[in-house]
C-alpha cells in the first residue's frame, strides 16, 4: 500500500485521538468541578443552615452561574441529594484515617457525634431531606433508600470485633447493632435540633453505649 493510500486514515486516527483526548480533558474538568460544588455546598449548609442556604451562594462561591451549578445535578434536590452523600464520604474517609492512626471504632463513631454538635446545618439537611425522601415520590428516594442500605450493615465486622473482645453485650445480633446506633441518632439528631440546650447529645450517645456495655474508655 502506497503511503498516499494510509495518510488520510493516519488522519482520520490521529483527529479521532485528538476528540478523545479532549472529551476526556472535558470530563476531568468537569469532574473536578463538581467535587469542588460540592465540598462547597458541605461548608455553606454547614454555615448557614438548610434554610438559610441559597444555590446562587454555593455558584458565587465556586465561581460559576446558578445554570452552572444546576449543569451538574440537574435540580436543587440533586444538588441536596448529592451533598449528603459529599458528606457522608467525607465522614468516611476520616474516620478510616482516624482508625489507621490507631483510633478505636467507638471512638470514631464518639469523633462523629461531637462533629455534627458543630454542623447543625448539616445535621438539619440531612433530618428534612430523609424524611421527606420516605415518600416513593420524592426525587431524593432512592437515593435515601440506597444510603439506608448501604449504612445498614457497614459496621457489622466491627461490632462482631467488639462482641468478641468482650466490649459488646453478647445478648445482642451484632448484624442488628448498627441499625439501632443509626436509629438512635437520627431521632437524637431530630430532638438536637429542636431543642439544642435541652438535649446532649454527646452525652445522651454515651449513655446509649453505656446501654449495650460498650466501655468509656476515656473516664481514666
Amino acid at each position: 500500500m502506497s503511503d498516499g493510500a494510509t495518510r488520510p486514515n493516519d488522519t482520520e486516527s490521529a483527529t479521532d485521538l485528538t476528540r478523545l483526548g479532549r472529551a476526556d480533558l472535558r470530563k476531568v474538568r468537569g469532574d473536578k468541578r463538581r467535587s469542588t460544588i460540592l465540598a462547597t455546598a458541605v461548608e455553606v449548609f454547614g454555615e448557614q443552615g438548610y434554610r438559610g442556604t441559597s444555590l446562587r451562594e454555593i455558584a458565587r462561591r465556586v465561581g460559576i452561574s446558578d445554570a452552572g451549578l444546576l449543569h451538574h445535578f440537574g435540580s436543587k434536590m440533586g444538588l441536596l441529594a448529592a451533598t449528603i452523600e459529599a458528606r457522608d464520604e467525607m465522614d468516611r474517609e476520616r474516620r478510616e484515617a482516624s482508625e489507621a492512626a490507631g483510633a478505636t471504632f467507638v471512638d470514631t463513631m464518639r469523633d462523629q457525634v461531637a462533629r455534627n454538635t458543630r454542623s447543625p446545618g448539616l445535621v438539619a439537611l440531612h433530618v428534612v431531606l430523609s424524611a421527606e425522601a420516605t415518600d416513593p415520590q420524592h426525587p431524593a428516594h432512592e437515593s435515601f433508600r440506597d444510603r439506608y442500605r448501604q449504612i445498614r450493615h457497614q459496621d457489622d465486622e466491627s461490632f462482631s470485633r467488639l462482641q468478641a473482645d468482650g466490649e459488646l453485650r453478647t445478648d445482642l445480633d451484632p448484624e442488628r447493632v448498627g441499625q439501632l446506633v443509626t436509629a438512635m441518632m437520627d431521632g437524637l439528631q431530630l430532638q438536637w435540633l429542636l431543642d439544642p440546650d435541652a438535649v446532649d447529645m454527646e452525652g445522651l450517645f454515651e449513655d446509649f453505649l453505656h446501654l449495650l456495655e460498650i466501655p468509656d474508655r476515656r473516664t481514666p
